[in-house]
């Protein structure tokens, strides 16, 4: 294989093709800053969207479950394991990534013989100073960093759109449930453009192959669950993560469906 380069670049062509095919239709994962700290949430048919990985550390995938439960513990071992050799103030997203679970996702896409993570991962931090980071990692290592929030969706020019409209709304003035509300908006105008960016037109339920996935926050509400946390600065205590618990959830259902 390494005897012949240009076939090597059509695996890898192929390879990213395959994942991106496979997350294609994957509904959105976002994050933002409010003025407390920050939020991330997602909706999913079963549980397996957010999850806490330090202290001060939420993640947020979408893919495969099993290829985003992996890299989960991964990235739990070494936080853990940075935190018992240094301090937990050295346990950031962006020591995990560089020195860590980045370097071994490029290895694995480049090895073309092994199966590729069919994975995106959004990880959001509160850093020393209480400043809200947003990170972005791609099946193939590449990463990216945001201070506005960002979201991670299997279809790019959905992904562009939202980042865009996440970037024009200052999230870190908002309360909670307002932060929570615009973001849902954005979540379910994502779900409503197509995969050239442009809105769906006519009905989905018309098309030979419908999606059967919710695209409406009331759809979403009605056959799915909706997983949220966040990272309260204001706590008090050394673990700023907190999901969201049902109440909450109910509450902010019926804020977001007026």
């Amino acid at each position: 294989m390494f005897e012949e380069p240009f076939r090597w670049m059509e695996a890898i062509s192929t390879r990213h093709s395959y994942v991106r095919e496979k997350l294609q239709k994957a509904r959105p994962v976002l994050s933002v800053p409010y003025d407390e700290g920050a939020v991330i949430f997602g909706f999913a048919p079963q549980s397996g969207k957010i999850f806490e990985i330090y202290d001060r550390i939420a993640l947020g995938g979408l893919g495969h479950p099993a290829d985003i439960e992996r890299l989960r513990m991964t990235l739990l071992d070494m936080a853990h394991v940075e935190g018992f050799s240094r301090s937990a103030q050295d346990v950031t997203i962006a020591r995990l990534l560089q020195f860590g679970i980045a370097p071994a996702l490029k290895q694995n896409f480049e090895e073309v013989q092994r199966a590729p993570y069919l994975v995106q991962l959004l990880l959001a931090e509160l850093n020393n100073e209480g400043v809200a980071e947003f990170y972005r990692l791609s099946y193939d290592g590449y990463w990216e960093t945001f201070r506005k929030g960002t979201v991670i969706v299997g279809d790019r020019k959905v992904q562009e759109h939202i980042q865009k409209e996440i970037e024009k709304t200052d999230f870190a003035s908002l309360k909670l449930n307002q932060a929570l509300k615009k973001g849902l908006c954005l979540w379910e105008e994502g779900c409503k453009l197509d995969d050239s960016g442009e809105y769906k037109a006519g009905d989905e339920s018309d098309s030979e192959e419908p999606d059967e996935a919710p695209s409406t926050l009331k759809d979403a509400f009605g056959q799915w669950t909706l997983e949220a946390a966040v990272l309260n600065k204001n706590t008090g205590r050394k673990r700023l993560y907190r999901a969201l618990d049902t109440k909450e959830i109910d509450a902010l259902k019926e804020v977001a469906l007026k």
